[in-house]
């Protein structure tokens, strides 16, 4: 499969008998084989596997006959997965994830190369979930699977021009249930948002390895128009967004025509905070006074965003400062992922979708939207997403 061929049109296929399950899953083996000795995607294809079970595919799922790719080191009894192929979905291997011991998690790496940006083999398609992002955009599936602590759905949807949606905490349940730290969310990555929103409502609802995560989501837009007041900030640290990357958002936020109010936002530093409350979620010791700084901060910005979305029905951002860096680039000169992980530290939902291109390269504009306000999010961001071409590796 090395077309964008939706989800949603791949199982009506499957569904009307126009194309079978095992068809569509060969060709997207096909492609996996020929693009990955130049992306290096790919920790392992399952391509006798993935047959097989497309010879098992039920044609009434919602998702029968798709082809997708599982994150590098998913648990095999992950709800995600399993309820992604309980509707159809077939899995044809896993893919690649952050090169293990960086610093940034914006590598990927298969054991013996970096993974590349289909845009242009000298850049990074950003991680953690690097590999789903690269087959994603290069045509090789419509799907990949993941999870976000700090942008790693967002992140390489945005490097990468594709889509990556982080829901309200608690939207997809995980096989560890509730996170001490409360940073992670399982979530999907796709080239096509309403696919994306799909698979997510597929998904979601409480499981017997999370129970507590939040109800079945069956969203539904019919109410959701606008027009939006949009609050817009280019950068949520100290770090400033490049030129280039502010332009292509703000000429995007116009071409819309929705209504940027300037409401003031200030937000406590989430660095300090992200790195406890990870060493929580990991097992990992932390003192009393660090978990109780990091829970003030929680709290500050969970008020400072509450009294935003008061004034103003989203909060825009770049989803990344700057365009994909090189695969191999020094990690201590990344900042890329400022504007994603303060979300992960209060929980809200935040949706990455193409806005554009700078010198060739796809620039992510961030939505983010009040807790368990996934739709306004998702409706404000199908407002400003620009259907990017196939990057030129496809």
């Amino acid at each position: 499969m090395t077309s964008r061929r939706t989800a949603r049109g791949i199982a009506a296929a499957v569904r009307s008998g126009t194309v079978s399950a095992v068809d569509v899953v060969a060709a997207a083996i096909a492609a996996a084989e020929r693009l990955d000795p130049v992306l290096h995607f790919l920790e392992e294809l399952d391509a006798a596997g993935a047959l097989a079970a497309a010879e098992r595919v039920q044609t009434a799922g919602l998702l029968a006959g798709v082809p997708f790719l599982i994150k590098s080191r998913t648990p095999p009894d992950a709800p995600l997965i399993a309820r992604l192929v309980a509707a159809g979905a077939v899995p044809i291997g896993w893919s690649t994830r952050a090169r293990p011991g960086a610093h940034s998690l914006t590598f990927g790496w298969n054991g013996t190369d970096y993974t590349r940006n289909p845009w242009d083999l000298s850049r990074s398609p950003g991680g953690s979930t690097a590999g789903g992002a690269a087959a994603v955009a290069a045509g090789v599936v419509p799907l990949a699977t993941g999870g976000d602590s700090g942008g790693s759905l967002r992140i390489p949807a945005s490097f990468c021009g594709i889509v990556g949606f982080k829901g309200t905490y608690g939207r997809i349940p995980r096989p560890g249930g509730r996170g001490l730290g409360g940073l992670t969310t399982a979530g999907v990555i796709g080239a096509d948002l309403d696919d994306v929103i799909l698979a997510t409502s597929i998904a979601s609802g409480p499981h017997r390895l999370d129970p507590t995560a939040l109800p079945p989501w069956r969203p539904s837009f019919e109410h959701l128009h606008g027009p939006w007041r949009i609050a817009y900030r280019s950068t949520l640290g100290v770090c400033p967004a490049e030129v280039a990357v502010d332009r292509v958002v703000r000429e995007r936020l116009a071409a819309v025509g929705v209504d940027v109010v300037d409401v003031p936002l200030e937000l406590a530093p989430t660095d300090e905070a992200w790195g406890v409350l990870s060493d929580l979620d990991n097992g990992r010791g932390v003192e009393e006074a660090a978990a109780r700084r990091a829970r003030e901060v929680r709290d500050y910005n969970d008020t400072a965003l509450a009294d935003l979305f008061a004034e103003v029905d989203a909060l825009v951002t770049p989803t990344t400062l700057t365009v994909a860096h090189g695969y191999d680039q020094r990690e201590e000169t990344i900042v890329t992922g400022d504007p994603c992980w303060v979300f992960n530290v209060t929980g809200h939902p935040a949706v990455s979708v193409p806005a554009g291109l700078a010198d060739g390269l796809p620039v992510g504009v961030q939505v983010v939207a009040p807790h368990g306000s996934d739709e306004v999010a998702l409706a404000v961001a199908r407002q400003l997403l620009i259907e990017l071409p196939l990057p030129p590796v496809h």
